[in-house]
Order: C-alpha cells, then structure tokens, then sequence
C-alpha cells in the first residue's frame, strides 16, 4: 500500500514512539490524526510537527470511554471522510501498583486502556474500512506479552491478549483488511527517566543485541506492516533480541 494521502489515526501518540510514528508517517505522505487524552501540549507540538509536511489533525479522547471513541472517528471522518489505517497505541506502560496491592479499578483501568480500548476503537474503526472494502489495523503489544512480565502482572496480561486479539480479529475480518501487532522491547522512552544506570543496564543486559531500541526502529515496523499488502495476524518483535530463544 502506498501511503501517500492515506488517512492513519494512531492513538497515545502526543509523545514517545506514537509521536515518532505519526511524524514519520507524514513524511511518507499520509494525513495523521494525532490523538491523546491529558498531554494535549504534546499533542499540539505533534501535529504542528506532521503539518509542516503533511496534514494532521489533533483530537483529545479517552481510549477507555466508547462514546469518546466514537467522538474521535467521527471528528475524523469530518474531516477526512474515512479511515484507511488504525494504530492503537495508547497505553499504560506498566502496573502502576504491584499486583497484591492492586485494587480492582488499579486492574480496571489498566485493562481498559491497554486491551479493551485497542478493540473499542477497532471496532469502530472497521465500519468505514468494510465499507470501503480495505484498511489495516496495527496493534503495539510488547515483549511482555510473549515473555515473563516482572512485576507488571496486569500489563503483560492486557498484552498477551493484544497478541490473541489480533490474530483473531485477522481471521475475522480477512481477506480485505489486514490486523498486525508490533512488540517493543526496551525502547529508551521517559519511563526510564527514573532509573538508574544500573538499574537500566540490566534490562540491556537481557538483549542478545546488548543495546536500546529506538522509537525510530518502532516506527520502522509500523511502516512496513502499513505498506505490506502479504502479513496478517502477525505480531513483530522488534526487540533487540530479547525474545530470542
């Protein structure tokens, strides 16, 4: 698929590698919506960004809230008619609170946003797509969905289901659109801002490649499974190795 003037809605993306993804979206010529749901400096810093080369559009929801999702496709129907690509980024990037001290809305929240959100705005992403008979949706998992998760029981849970739900959904929804899942592994984003040098040698310490992944390189496989007419119900390690057995 040429990306050229194809409308691509990426969720969770005023910072980190949705931010990198939408920019670099806009440079293969896609008009970007930029959506985020309290960082609304970094979502307008994002779509100034993809309006210098391309056209953006910026709208606040909440992933967790469906008459939200549905607000956030209408908006973008308005304005651009259809959606022909769906990344669903937003997310919490760990358990905020260690498991036997979770509360049920900790669990709640995190699943809301990490799983049941993805498959919201899928679902309301996939009336305009069968009904123009093509689109794509991307999912981000993570290594934790494939892999011991530490202390983020929740987190790794919510994304062994992204894992399930897009390979299920593939079948679903074949032969005309297709649902792919990217799996970060380390990608040296603020979350570890607060940990030491040692305490994040470790984590590079688990990588057959002993390095960070980079946003760049995420936003690598987004674009290759955007451009990819032959993949489905595949999720894509780009991990550095660290699911490498």
């Amino acid at each position: 698929m040429d990306l050229k003037n194809k409308i691509v809605v990426i969720t969770g993306s005023s910072s980190g590698i949705g931010r990198t993804t939408a920019i670099r979206f806009a440079k293969e010529g896609a008009k970007v919506v930029v959506n985020f749901n309290i960082n609304s400096r970094g979502g307008q810093e994002t779509v100034d960004e993809i309006n210098k080369i391309s056209e953006g559009l910026l709208v606040q929801a909440d992933v967790t809230k469906p008459k939200e999702i549905i607000r956030l496709f209408d908006e973008v129907v308005k304005k651009f008619g259809t959606v022909d690509i769906l990344i669903n980024n937003a997310a919490i990037p760990n358990d905020k609170v260690p498991y036997f001290e979770a509360s049920y809305e900790d669990i709640v929240e995190l699943v809301n946003t990490d799983l049941i959100g993805p498959m919201m705005c899928s679902k309301e992403a996939l009336k305009y797509m069968q009904k123009q008979g093509y689109g794509k949706i991307i999912n981000t998992s993570s290594i934790r969905g494939a892999e011991y998760g530490g202390r983020s029981v929740v987190y790794a849970a919510s994304k062994s289901g992204i894992n399930s739900f897009s390979k299920t959904l593939a079948k679903m929804v074949s032969p005309n659109i297709q649902v792919n899942a990217v799996a970060p592994g380390f990608v040296k984003t603020r979350n570890y801002d607060g940990m030491t040098k040692e305490q994040t040698d470790l984590f590079i310490a688990q990588t057959y490649l002993k390095r960070w992944v980079t946003e760049d390189e995420i936003a690598d496989a987004f674009i290759f499974l955007a451009k990819n007419d032959a993949m489905t119900g595949q999720v894509i390690y780009v991990d550095a190795g660290f699911t490498l057995k």
